[in-house]
């Protein structure tokens, strides 16, 4: 029986019609594909970018560590050359007990209080070194302590201030670190009544900062390392600034801790 022609009609619009659900569902079908291996590209891209991230950042946390061995070294040597044994056998056992805090098996986060607990053993072996012209004193409050931050932070600032502040003067002299946290940010600071930095190693470290190249002169690695791991780790907004007082050097350290996963 020959079809009706409103009945072919029907036919012949169900079936473009269904051409045209086909033909967006294949074209559907292929958009998604291709944001699946975008997402998937992507997906790559940041993991990449994440194993960048720690590599480098585990790069810069165990170069610090063969600087702090040799300037613990010295220590000791020092304490022999002017004949006192007795402290450098005490030195030799202090930093032992250091140095299996910087060989520890852990990510490369600690909480404050297991540094400045380190903090307090270094400055114990700087008082075997300096005697009475080293005092020193620790204030942090309490909502500090289980906070995280990189390992072997403080302490490169801790030694700078030993070094480069107290030590050049005839009288020695105090070293004051205080860390506290509000809004979500994490401030230590620690503060010398020393020799004080010179400017020229100060506009060296400021001027780093922003381009990353050092300048002629031998920037402290500590300095360095100590920012560029902040930064690294919590975001650009984190990191180290220095500054000069009229008697005296404080190191400061920022850690945002909003919107990051600590």
């Amino acid at each position: 029986m020959l079809l009706s022609l409103n009945l072919f009609t029907l036919v012949i619009v169900l079936g473009i019609v269904g051409g045209i659900i086909g033909l967006t569902t294949i074209v559907v079908i292929l958009i998604t594909e291709k944001e699946i291996d975008y997402l998937e590209v992507e997906k790559k891209r940041a993991e990449l970018e994440v194993l960048l991230k720690e590599s480098k950042f585990l790069q810069l946390s165990s170069q610090i560590r063969p600087h702090f061995l040799f300037n613990a070294l010295n220590i000791i040597s020092t304490l022999i050359r002017i004949d006192k044994k007795r402290e450098a056998e005490q030195a030799t056992y202090a930093i032992a007990s250091l140095m299996r805090y910087h060989l520890k098996e852990a990510g490369p986060l600690v909480t404050v209080r297991e540094e400045l607990e380190y903090v307090k053993h270094y400055l114990t072996l700087q008082e075997l070194r300096f005697g009475t012209r080293l005092t020193w004193h620790i204030r942090a409050n309490d909502d500090v302590l289980e906070l995280p931050i990189p390992l072997l932070t403080i302490q490169p600032l801790v030694e700078n201030a030993c070094i480069h502040g107290v030590e050049p003067q005839i009288t020695g002299g105090t070293i004051a670190l205080t860390a506290t946290y509000g809004q979500g940010v994490l401030q230590i600071a620690v503060a010398d009544n020393g020799a004080g930095i010179s400017e020229r190693v100060l506009e060296e470290f400021e001027h780093w900062k922003v381009t990353y190249q050092s300048g002629e002169g031998k920037l402290r690695i500590g300095l360095k390392n100590v920012h560029s791991r902040l930064v690294h780790h919590f975001g650009k907004e984190s990191g180290l600034s220095i500054t000069r007082l009229m008697a005296g050097t404080v190191s400061q350290i920022k850690i945002e801790y909003r919107g990051v996963e600590a």
